[in-house]
């Protein structure tokens, strides 16, 4: 299965806290359809991880340019295929 990973950091010196409540509302809207699986911050540094399902990687790009950190350019992405493996994985000995 193809899941996005989604890396966002910080683009500038604003760190967004205005838009804090935005993007968490915007978030938890995708989890609610399924699209976002799970998200996370990083330890010690602004940014974090976002794990979508969706179909395409332009559905992921067209979901992030939606977010307002990204409409209100406090926050830079990349976005990588992350191909899942159910575990355990077999035939390794």
């Amino acid at each position: 299965m193809i899941l996005y990973l989604v890396k966002y950091t910080l683009k500038g010196q604003d760190i967004g806290v205005h838009l804090k409540t935005d993007h968490l509302t915007y978030l938890n809207k995708l989890y609610d359809e399924g699209t976002l699986l799970t998200a996370g911050l990083f330890i010690e540094r602004v940014g974090g991880y976002l794990l979508f399902r969706t179909k395409t990687y332009e559905e992921t790009k067209k979901l992030i340019e939606n977010d307002p950190y990204i409409i209100h350019g406090v926050r830079v992405y990349t976005i990588e295929f992350w191909d899942v493996s159910p575990f355990p994985i077999k035939g390794i000995d």
